[in-house]
C-alpha cells in the first residue's frame, strides 16, 4: 500500500511537466497582433537593392541605381507588348494621400523602359511585355527605389494599431512585397489609424485606362498583336 502511495507522488512531477507543455504551445506566435500594444509582427518578404529610399514621402522615382535593381529582378523585357495589365496603388500617410510617382521604371532620356512602370501620378501601374509574366507588389517597389516589406513602407514602420495597414481590393494583405498582382486590382496603403484612409478607393482612372480613354494608356488589352511601346508615349507630349 505504501508502495503504491509512493509511485504515485512519484508521477505528480511528471504531470506537471506535460501541463506546462501543452500550456506552452498555446502561447501566440510573433505573427500575432498584440491587442494592448496595438501593434503585430509579421514574417515576409522584404526587398534590397541598392538606392532604395527609406524616408517617409513622397518618394521621387529613383534613377541612379535602377539599372543594377533591373539586373536583380530579371524583368521580361517590353516591345511588341501581348500582355497589358494595370494596377491601382494609393498610400496615405494619417489619411493624406501620398503621389505614386510618375515615370517609375521609365527614363526617357536615357532610352531605359521597364515592363513595370507608372507614366503619371495617379497610382495606375503598367505591367506590360511580352509574354505573361506574374509581376509582383515588391517588383514594383524596386524598380520605384522604395523600400517595402510586412512591416515597412519607405521610412514608415511598423504594422497595426497607428501604423502601417494593407489592402487589396477591400481585403487584409499580407505579405505585401510577395504579392503578385493582377488586372484591376485596388491596393491601398495607410499609415496611422485603421479608420483614417479608405481601403477600397475610387479607380475611376483605373478604369478609364483599361477602356483606353486616357491619354498616357498605351494598350489596353492581354493579348493585342498591335499593341505599342509605352516609352514615346511617356516621354512626348501630344502636339
Amino acid at each position: 500500500m505504501r508502495r503504491r502511495a509512493v509511485q504515485a507522488l512519484a508521477a505528480v512531477p511528471a504531470a506537471v511537466a506535460v501541463l506546462l507543455l501543452l500550456a506552452g504551445c498555446g502561447s501566440s506566435s510573433p505573427a500575432t497582433t498584440s491587442a494592448t500594444a496595438g501593434t503585430a509582427t509579421a514574417p515576409g518578404l522584404v526587398i534590397t537593392g541598392p538606392g532604395l529610399q527609406t524616408s517617409q514621402g513622397p518618394w521621387p522615382a529613383e534613377y541612379a541605381h535602377l539599372p543594377e535593381r533591373r539586373a536583380e529582378l530579371g524583368l521580361p523585357p517590353v516591345g511588341n507588348e501581348k500582355f497589358h495589365i494595370h494596377a491601382a496603388l494609393h498610400i496615405y500617410n494619417e489619411g493624406l494621400l501620398i503621389p505614386v510617382a510618375a515615370l517609375i521604371g521609365l527614363e526617357p532620356s536615357k532610352g531605359i523602359e521597364t515592363s513595370l512602370h507608372t507614366h503619371d501620378s495617379t497610382g495606375v501601374i503598367h505591367m506590360e511585355t511580352v509574354r505573361p509574366y506574374k509581376f509582383t507588389l515588391g517588383e514594383f517597389f524596386k524598380v520605384w527605389g522604395v523600400k517595402l516589406g510586412p512591416e515597412q513602407v519607405g521610412g514608415f514602420k511598423g504594422l497595426g494599431g497607428d501604423k502601417l495597414h494593407f489592402y487589396v481590393n477591400g481585403h487584409v494583405l499580407t505579405d505585401p512585397a510577395a504579392y503578385v498582382m493582377h488586372n484591376g486590382d485596388n491596393i491601398s496603403i495607410g499609415y496611422g489609424a485603421d479608420s483614417s484612409f479608405p481601403h477600397s478607393p475610387g479607380t475611376q482612372l483605373l478604369r478609364e485606362v483599361e477602356a483606353g480613354k486616357a491619354g498616357l494608356n498605351c494598350s489596353a488589352t492581354t493579348t493585342s498583336k498591335k499593341a505599342k511601346s509605352c516609352m514615346l508615349k511617356a516621354g512626348s507630349k501630344k502636339k
